[in-house]
């Protein structure tokens, strides 16, 4: 996918949320919700990168700078309506809905990229997605793969789930040769 497609695949999303929102009459509520997912990226962020040993102070940094320039966008979005409001355009705060709804979308894109490298389940459909989706600004494509780590996990896991109902197996077949036994 193209960075244009990629924007506006989240352009799409934030129009269908934005509206919802309007509908809902819940705009100051939509940058309460984009503060509580910028939260949520962060802490993900944060467990990602522990997780897969990348810890990188200046993208750390880099990151809150911009979660703070987004705030700068959604002030000048409120700046432009309140523009159209004194020119005599009430568009009811669908401005800053649809900023602030572009940058929802984009923080839960960015939420499950961190929770799929962590090694969560991500569902097939939205794991597509994300590997259509993620490219960087250049261009360069970004796998969005798991820790190893995670999935020497995961096999020990299975391994140790496939043991337990061995055993489990096992014990009930014991059991019924048993009851038979006792039948005769």
């Amino acid at each position: 996918m193209t960075r244009l497609q990629i924007t506006g695949f989240k352009s799409i999303g934030a129009l269908i949320a934005s509206f919802a929102m309007y509908m809902l009459n819940v705009v100051n509520e939509a940058i309460v919700v984009l503060v509580f997912l910028m939260l949520l990226d962060m802490i993900t962020g944060v467990m990602r990168s522990f997780l897969t040993k990348s810890w990188n102070s200046t993208v750390g940094m880099s990151g809150v700078i911009k979660k703070v320039a987004i705030f700068v966008l959604i002030g000048m979005a409120g700046a432009v309506e309140y523009v159209a409001l004194y020119a005599g355009q009430d568009s009811k705060g669908l401005v800053i809905l649809g900023v602030t709804s572009f940058f929802i979308v984009n923080e839960c894109i960015s939420i499950l990229e961190n929770t799929a490298q962590i090694g969560l389940p991500i569902p097939p459909i939205l794991y597509n997605v994300l590997e259509k989706l993620h490219k960087d600004p250049s261009g360069k494509e970004q796998r969005v793969e798991r820790h190893p780590e995670m999935e020497r996990l995961d096999k020990l896991k299975l391994i140790k789930e496939n043991e337990i109902l061995q055993h489990e197996i096992i014990k009930k077949d014991t059991e019924n040769k048993e009851e038979t036994k006792d039948e005769n």
